[in-house]
């Protein structure tokens, strides 16, 4: 996991937590329940965000990923910071520590929780594509789970990812007789709900870089 906050949201409901107001009263009740739930974790910042340098200036960053999709997706380095390679070198290092923890026998499913460079990365790495078929993998959406199964020989094969699928509900609104109920249509007090995960067979790609 690239943060221990990331695995806490990832298999506890933060509306559980919500009336704690102590952020650090909080994060205890998120490890409580992960503990009670026979769950451990490891944090490894070789699977943290691509660095995008020091004292980001909205302007320069802006026109650094300008000049990134004309200079390619995947040798870009942004100034000061990394590259898509730099990424994919630290990345691979990872993966072999990763590979020596499956062998021991540790666990039967893994789950990492990272951004998204790292997965395109660790999918280039482990699969073998192209510096052009990385350019072709679109940047996984927000909460975007990528699923790899193992086919018993030893190696993983791609089976699917999973993508967030939200609503919009009107927000509830008291009835006459007291009674919570939803107001119809959606209007400004509406909020947006997660409807859960649609599966798809297929990484999503984008038009190729000209």
């Amino acid at each position: 996991v690239e943060t221990f906050h990331g695995i806490a949201s990832a298999w506890c409901d933060p509306q559980e937590f919500n009336h704690i107001t102590n952020r650090n009263k909080r994060l205890k009740a998120w490890y409580s329940r992960l503990m009670e739930n026979g769950l451990t974790w490891h944090e490894d910042p070789r699977i943290r965000e691509q660095d995008f340098g020091n004292y980001q200036d909205p302007n320069i960053i802006k026109k650094a990923k300008y000049e990134r999709y004309k200079f390619g997706t995947f040798y870009y380095r942004f100034p000061h910071g990394e590259s898509a390679s730099d990424v994919f070198d630290r990345v691979s290092t990872f993966l072999d520590s990763l590979w020596r923890s499956f062998e021991s026998g540790r666990a039967q499913n893994y789950v990492l929780v990272t951004h998204g460079i790292s997965i395109r990365v660790f999918l280039a790495r482990y699969f073998r594509y192209s510096i052009d078929q990385f350019n072709l993998l679109a940047n996984p959406q927000n909460c975007e789970m990528v699923i790899l199964g193992h086919d018993g020989q030893g190696r993983l094969h791609l089976d699917g990812r999973c993508e967030l699928e939200l609503k919009q509900r009107a927000a509830k609104k008291d009835s006459a007789d007291g009674k919570e109920e939803h107001a119809n249509g959606v209007d400004e007090k509406s909020e947006t709900v997660i409807a859960g995960y649609k599966k798809y067979e297929r990484l999503r790609t984008v038009p190729p870089q000209r």
